[in-house]
């Protein structure tokens, strides 16, 4: 199941053997029933679901939805090494590939090759975070539907429609309806 993480981080930059034999080493492999709250860090989500979420006045706000092949992490958790107000939650029992903080910062320093896959990875959850906020913000609900079957056609049928509705910003009402349109349109 490591082979999984390994591809996808040679998928953003080659690693050498060593760089790849010391990942396979410090790398944990974890399972994970539906409804796990994660504190993992530094995951890549082998198979199921994870969802990103915080609390807005008491409601569920998600902000991210990961499937196979992402990397996941509370990124404020993360950098800041303090709690967030972001949680990780699984909506399908998931096997993650689990790598602590501490051994990701040990990989940047002995391996130069590592940053690079640190920069594009970062680059690449920044750049999907900007889509989504400009989606949210500058899009009709229209819109904002069909931008979700555009970047995650695989996900309506797994995720509750209550998590896309949220994810989208609308309420589930508002999905629904927007949903029988848009399908009674094609």
């Amino acid at each position: 199941m490591i082979e999984k993480l390994i591809a996808r981080l040679n998928g953003l930059h080659p690693m050498s053997d060593e760089l790849t034999q010391k990942i396979m080493s410090i790398t944990r492999i974890t399972s994970h029933p539906k409804k796990t709250i994660l504190l993992k860090e530094g995951s890549l989500v082998i198979s199921g679901l994870v969802r990103s979420y915080y609390l807005n006045e008491e409601k569920e706000i998600t902000s991210r939805i990961m499937d196979e092949g992402f990397i996941i992490t509370s990124w404020i958790s993360f950098y800041t090494r303090k709690p967030g107000n972001e949680y990780l939650e699984t909506i399908e029992d998931t096997i993650l590939a689990c790598v602590h903080y501490n051994d990701i910062q040990n990989l940047y320093e002995e391996f130069p090759e590592f940053n690079i896959i640190g920069r594009k990875q970062v680059e690449y959850s920044f750049y999907m975070s900007e889509l989504r906020t400009r989606m949210l913000h500058k899009h009709t609900a229209e819109e904002k539907y069909k931008f979700f079957l555009e970047n995650h056609p695989n996900l309506l049928q797994r995720v509750a429609l209550k998590h896309v509705a949220t994810y989208l910003g609308m309420n589930e009402e508002t999905l629904s309806r927007v949903r029988s349109q848009y399908h009674k349109a094609k």
